[in-house]
């Protein structure tokens, strides 16, 4: 037995292990359901697989939660918020914080996989571990808590009123070990609230002190009969703050409260404090030793010339589930066989949880905590039941489990080897000096002590054998200690009174113990040497000097008075201790010779009651009577006592006579029994193997079918979205199998191959249809054998146009199981066409007219513009022309400029347009920006203008060269003509590469645009938006149709007096 600790870890979060077998869908639902995406808390889920099939599991998960559901793959972390299902055919197991994939064993072989994973996630999480069991039929799952609960972790399971299978709910309460037990919508919440707890978040413990602490321990010593207030107060008080977070209550007085009005909470709190953590070869250095110094000692300092003389006898003291126990009868089986004797040996494993005990008695273990067994002495001395281990009977019958509290019980006696293994750590100074005394009492001289790891004897009196493994021999005669040193924590009776509610347990129990010590210390001093036995003749109290009559049996331990006494008072005793319990009245011997000191005794007896529990006890007293007038025993006396030995010699051979008949008949009818039970036993375990592939299978079944079944209700929702899009549809849609036999069809199919509903089955070449020129099942076995669509417009015999494409049927698996054959009314499409063709022809015509029209026109009218300048200048330098009409020549020159530069210009536009045809090649963008900045070098230095150039992104575009020159000039000069008088031009032109595109970006810090009024307008022809500033208005324009000719587009953002950014679209350069 140990007491539970807080373990330290370094663990970020905590990680939930969720085992579900049968039925174990509607509760996984309802859990996740109520999850919070962002808990914090990372799921992994077990269940009861099939290998056969694929698990939907992932599927049916994210429909019902906002976490992600991850594919477990080998050696992935586990994170936070994110769920974890198990595969198909694997088992899961996790190692720092790592998810392990292993290959599940033979089919024919049971599998537990939720056992398995929490086991490995107890050992890597510790106190971080958490255990949900859901519905299931079987017991998977149940010793995985065990192993989480003994590394501090958390278990809950669902209530088995709600769940479909209950069995693996039942299973795990069973044992014990359960925190919570609540419906599967609700254990979210129980789990959030418990990491989340005041006590449970802090990492150390804080001390629980005061009334309220002491109270709780004096409430379990009534309740369940052990005393804990020896035990060190942080180990006691971090379990209660645990059990306090559990049950959700923040204040130890409230806890206080709780356990007295709900007794089930202090079993609860008991079975917490209680925790075995054993196992087989626990620290094999340590058992590597004690074989061979202690144990293989013991067994040749037993034989003399090869003969045993004497019986071995060990003492396990706090054994649990009992795998030290077994581990040390292993051994010295070996050394048994080694030696090829075999030893008179009894091995008593001991411990307070008289549930350990039971599971300790039984000898069954699973296959994981076997694993550290030695392969050669787990074949010869177990036999393997499945998943399970079963002790053999030669092993078992060396040992002998008992309940056995080593704080009060008196001990074993002629011990050869106590093992006392990690017990002392968890308990203060005072009582582990008590204990200490009692097994070297126990030992024999040279007897052997086995502690734990952190633990020492703390005297002199034992010899060190090897302080690192903490191996001790005792140096003195532990029989030599006086009989009531051994009673020294039980020397008063344990008459119990009823507990009071009303008045508090600490006072009801000190009270008791300051007048037990009060009336112990009086009859030390005060009364004879006398002994209280009870009815059934044991001690169970003594006072006075009463070494001198009673001894401690040498052989095995036992309390009861005529075992004790010294054989010169044998009969006496016997005597009057019967008359006492018959009369009910004071009995006194005769004078007694007592030999050994040469006195002569009386002995008292009385009879007294318990007036509280009833009980009957007798009380004896040895008066020394040798100061009195000498007493002999008179004939009379004599002839007494020889008539009640020969009353009971008679009565004891009836007995034996008695005893023999009985004895024969039970041999006959055992041996029939113990035939029948062999034929029971092979018969049961042929059934149990049956039935627990059966219950595998089963759950297996049942867990595909609410899969499928859930998977079913999506299909059918499905088919019946399909249906509805494809009828209300009006495309032909055909649907046909590999050998052209009808699948499915829409309406609008109808009218083109004559087919109705009840034509489904029918292959389709029986049907004519009206494409001219068209093979339809030549077409669908090229479609069926490529694998690849076909695609063309096909006319009917009465001139209508149709697409038609069919395109391979696939399934899920790339699959090809038929066609899909959809056909387009284009018809009216095609005449659409048709019109648009024409219309596009004659815009064309016009547009090439009125682009020669233009061109002539302007190529016409600037040769009179030419004279009409040249006669205005005439006009204006000729005499007699007045200031006046000065002014007016003036006004006419510069309108005969302006329509000169418009005629120019309009030729400009005529031509890029003219040449719009030319191949675009790949250019260089610094090359073509430093040629477009030289040639316009005298502009830019006489403006002050800054050009910062960045081409790293994309160095190159696919455009005409020409063509990009008069662009980049174009928004140049613009930039310049439209500075900002209050700062410096500055220019950036950098290029960025995009999806498909090369952006060139040319930003200035002009005067900007207002893109609110002219927005629509900024492309267009003879557009201006600063009239102070001399523009025909054509040069975004060209700039625009240009990029739009090649592919490209231009964009603007402006802001006023701030500048304006233009981001030019070109094609990706071809390589």
């Amino acid at each position: 037995m140990e007491v539970k600790t807080e373990q330290e870890t370094n663990k970020t979060h905590y990680i939930v292990g969720i085992g579900a077998s049968a039925g174990g869908l509607e509760a996984i639902i309802a859990f996740f359901e109520n999850v919070p995406a962002d808990s914090g808390l990372s799921f992994v889920l077990i269940q009861h697989l099939s290998p056969d099939y694929k698990s939907m599991m992932p599927d049916l998960l994210a429909k019902h939660t906002n976490m992600d559901v991850k594919e477990v793959t080998n050696n992935l972390t586990v994170k936070p918020n994110c769920i974890y299902p198990i595969p198909t055919n694997k088992n899961i197991t996790i190692q720092n914080g790592k998810l392990q994939l292993n290959d599940r064993p033979d089919p024919k072989l049971l599998n537990l996989p939720i056992n398995i994973f929490f086991k490995s996630l107890s050992e890597d999480q510790g106190e971080k571990a958490i255990g949900v069991i859901l519905s299931g039929s079987g017991s998977d799952g149940t010793i995985g808590i065990e192993s989480i609960k003994q590394h501090d972790g958390l278990v809950i399971v669902q209530d088995p009123k709600t769940a479909a299978f209950e069995n693996m709910p039942v299973s795990a309460m069973g044992s014990g070990l359960v925190d919570i037990v609540s419906h599967p919508a609700q254990i979210p919440n129980a789990i959030l609230q418990y990491i989340k707890h005041p006590y449970i978040q802090k990492k150390e413990s804080s001390e629980t002190v005061g009334d309220e602490l002491s109270q709780i321990l004096d409430l379990l010593h009534l309740r369940v009969n052990v005393d804990f207030h020896h035990y060190k107060k942080g180990t006691i008080t971090r379990r209660i703050e645990r059990r306090m977070g559990i049950l959700n209550i923040t204040q130890i007085e409230q806890y206080l409260n709780f356990m007295k009005t709900n007794k089930g909470e202090v079993e609860l709190l008991y079975k917490d404090l209680l925790i075995g953590v054993s196992g087989f070869f626990r620290d094999d250095a340590a058992f590597m030793m004690l074989d061979k110094d202690v144990i293989g000692n013991i067994v040749k300092e037993k034989l003399q010339d090869g003969v045993p003389e004497k019986e071995i006898r060990i003492w396990v003291i706090g054994c649990s589930t009992g795998q030290e126990v077994y581990s040390i009868a292993m051994l010295l089986k070996e050394h048994y066989e080694a030696n090829n004797v075999e030893i008179p040996t009894k091995i008593f494993g001991t411990d307070i949880d008289q549930d350990a005990i039971d599971f300790a008695s039984k000898g069954v273990y699973a296959e994981s905590s076997v694993l550290k067994i030695p392969p050669k002495l787990l074949e010869k001395y177990f036999i393997q039941d499945d998943d399970y281990y079963q002790v053999s009977k030669v092993l078992r019958e060396m040992i002998i489990f008992a309940k056995h509290d080593i704080t009060r019980d008196p001990p074993f006696n002629n011990i050869d080897l106590a093992s006392c293994r990690n017990l002392l750590i968890y308990i203060e100074s005072m009582l582990q000096e008590k204990i200490l005394s009692f097994i070297q009492f126990s030992l024999n001289e040279k007897g052997y002590l086995f502690l734990g790891s952190s633990e020492t004897p703390g005297n002199k009196s034992f010899e060190v054998i090897s302080k690192k493994h903490k191996i001790y021999r005792n140096k003195q005669n532990g029989q030599s200690m006086e009989v009531h040193k051994l009673f020294s924590l039980t020397k008063k009776l344990n008459f119990k009174k009823p507990f009071d509610s009303n008045q508090p347990i600490q006072s009801q129990i000190r009270e008791t113990g300051i007048i037990g010590i009060f009336k112990d210390a009086l009859l030390e001093d005060l009364v004879y040497p006398s002994v209280i036995i009870d009815q059934n003749s044991n001690v169970v109290h003594v006072a006075g000097e009463i070494d001198k009559y009673i001894k401690l049996p040498k052989k095995q331990l036992s309390l009861n008075i005529l075992k004790m006494i010294d054989e010169q008072l044998y009969v006496a005793v016997s005597s009057i201790t019967s008359k006492s319990k018959s009369t009910h009245n004071k009995v006194v011997s005769t004078p007694i010779s007592f030999s050994d000191n040469n006195t002569t005794i009386r002995i008292h007896s009385k009879s007294i009651t318990d007036p509280h529990s009833l009980e009957k006890y007798t009380v004896l007293s040895f008066v020394d009577v040798s100061g009195e007038k000498q007493l002999q025993a008179t004939p009379e006396n004599s002839h007494e006592t020889e008539a009640f030995v020969r009353q009971l010699e008679d009565e004891l051979n009836e007995t034996k006579d008695y005893l023999q008949s009985a004895v024969e008949e039970l041999e006959t009818s055992n041996e029939e029994l113990q035939a029948t039970n062999e034929e029971l036993m092979a018969a049961n375990e042929e059934l149990q193997s049956s039935n627990e592939e059966l219950q595998s299978l089963n759950e297996e079944l049942y867990t595909v079918n609410n899969e499928y079944q859930e998977k079913l209700g999506e299909l059918t929702d499905l088919n019946d979205d399909l249906y509805n899009f494809i009828q209300g549809t009006s495309i032909a849609t055909l649907f046909l199998d590999l050998e052209m036999r009808i699948k499915r069809f829409t309406n609008a199919i109808k009218p083109l191959f004559d087919i109705n509903n009840t034509d489904i089955g029918r292959p389709i070449d029986v049907f004519n249809h009206p494409f001219t020129n068209f093979n339809l099942k030549e077409v669908v076995n090229k479609v069926i054998d490529t694998q690849k669509p076909y695609e063309k417009e096909l006319l009917t015999n009465k001139g209508y146009f149709y697409l038609v494409r069919i395109m391979p049927y696939l399934t899920s698996r790339r699959k090809v199981e038929g066609i899909v054959m959809v056909i387009v009314d284009v018809n009216d499409l095609k005449q659409t066409e048709k019109q648009l063709k024409q219309k596009a022809n004659e815009l064309e015509q016009s547009n090439a007219d009125l682009e020669q029209f233009a061109y002539l026109a302007a190529h016409d009218i600037k040769a009179p513009m030419t004279n009409i300048s040249e006669l205005v200048k005439l006009l204006k330098d000729g005499d007699g022309v007045k200031d006046s009409g000065l002014k007016i020549f003036e006004r006419l020159e510069s309108s005969v400029a302006q329509m000169n530069h418009t005629i120019v210009d309009l030729n400009k536009v005529i031509s890029i347009k003219k040449n719009l045809d030319i191949e675009p090649e790949k250019v260089r963008l610094k090359e073509v920006c430093n040629g477009v900045i030289e040639s316009i070098g005298e502009v830019i230095k006489s403006s002050g203008t800054k050009i910062k150039l960045d081409f790293k992104q994309s160095s190159t575009v696919y455009f005409p060269r020409v063509h990009l020159e008069n662009i980049i000039q174009n928004l140049i000069t613009n930039a310049i003509k439209y500075k900002s008088p209050k700062r410096t031009p500055e220019i950036e032109i950098t290029s960025i590469q995009s999806d498909g595109f090369t952006k060139l970006v040319v930003k200035d810090n002009g005067r900007g645009i207002d893109l609110k009024t002219y927005g629509q307008k900024v492309f267009q022809l003879f557009q201006r938006f600063h009239l102070d500033v001399e523009g025909s208005g054509i040069g975004l324009h060209v700039v625009k149709t240009m990029m739009n000719k090649y592919g490209g587009k231009i964009e603007v953002d402006s802001e006023l007096n701030k500048g304006t950014t233009f981001t030019l679209y070109f094609k990706d350069a071809k390589k």
